[in-house]
């Protein structure tokens, strides 16, 4: 498992090395600078060191830095209304009981990222040493044959035991604000609860929408459910918290675009029968339930289609014990994760 250690720029410099290794050509990025431009003023003020560590990453690879920036700040907002063609979808839930607090994790994209996923660590000075499992930034297959792989993160389990993972919302608006990948990091580079990260979202901006599941080392967890201009906490129910594609929040409903852009979207399913299946052994789930629940490809919840169940999560929190498992679909390996 590759370790980044040092300063942002330090980093990004160890990052940018990498890139070039791998052979990432940016000869065909057009730089959005109007958008790059209203994003270096939020990144100043919220986030300078990504700032740093693009710069570290240009320093490392050779490349050009423009480039970078619009990779890093613009892209995601540029991409914004494309990503509604198809039907994304992750699921995350929690449970608390006697026996603890367990958060089980999906994440569902391109069956082409199972080539190329990562878990990696990032020990930043100044800041919580992070466990990172990546997609590489993939949007599509081509990414892959062009070795446009970049470390994100998508899940972040720190060391004071904070998990954030994503899952992907079909909110109606963007704005100008940090990517969801600098804002899991951010929360998990400086927040040990969940009240700390929640603090976070009175904050920063957040520039496309997308749904937050944090959980501590406490116990303690919520939804947070983004549309950019707003978002709502979702607290559990009943010591069960679950989040799919749609929103729960009554009012974030109201403009949920889900099964308007994708009527075919299985998010309802995946969510129903998650709460099913974790209802049957409520009282007695225990860690090994995660895979059982999410790991089984004759339920909904494991993609095999066009999408497909890259990897899965199962999270004890209060022990604390974290498993990843990957070729979810096929055999099934199985990893032990410590931060």
């Amino acid at each position: 498992m590759k370790i980044f250690k040092g300063s942002f720029f330090e980093i990004g410099k160890q990052q940018g090395e990498i890139y070039r290794q791998n052979g990432l050509d940016l000869t065909s990025i057009k730089v959005n600078k109007e958008i790059v431009s209203k994003q270096l003023d939020i990144y100043k003020k919220h986030y300078p060191q990504v700032l740093e560590e693009i710069e570290g990453i240009a320093v490392g690879g050779n490349f050009d830095k423009e480039k970078l920036l619009h990779i890093y700040l613009a892209v995601e907002i540029v991409g914004f209304a494309n990503r509604f063609k198809m039907p994304l979808s992750c699921t995350i839930f929690g449970i608390k009981n006697s026996k603890g607090t367990f958060v089980g994790r999906n994440l569902d994209w391109l069956p082409i990222t199972e080539k190329v996923m990562e878990p990696y660590k990032r020990e930043a000075e100044g800041c919580y040493k992070i466990l990172a499992v990546s997609d590489m930034f993939i949007g599509s297959p081509s990414d892959v044959d062009n070795k446009f792989l970049l470390y994100d993160a998508i899940d972040v389990i720190n060391e004071k035991g904070l998990f954030v993972g994503i899952t992907f919302a079909y909110g109606n608006t963007w704005s100008y604000g940090l990517s969801w990948k600098e804002l899991t990091r951010i929360i998990g580079e400086r927040c040990a609860t969940v009240d700390e990260a929640l603090n976070i979202f009175k904050k920063i901006p957040v520039s496309v929408p997308k749904n937050f599941f944090i959980a501590d080392k406490q116990g303690n967890m919520v939804v947070v459910e983004h549309n950019s201009d707003k978002y709502k906490v979702v607290y559990p129910k009943d010591n069960i918290l679950i989040q799919t594609n749609h929103y729960i929040d009554s009012e974030l409903s109201n403009i949920d675009r889900v099964l308007i852009e994708t009527p075919v979207h299985n998010t309802y399913i995946r969510y129903y029968e998650t709460l099913q299946k974790i209802n049957m052994v409520k009282d007695k789930f225990q860690l090994s339930d995660v895979i059982k629940i999410l790991g089984n490809p004759n339920f909904y919840v494991c993609q095999n289609h066009e999408i497909r169940t890259i990897w899965t999560l199962a999270l004890d929190m209060q022990k604390p014990e974290y498993k990843l498992y990957t070729d979810v679909v096929g055999s099934q390996k199985e990893q032990d994760l410590i931060v």
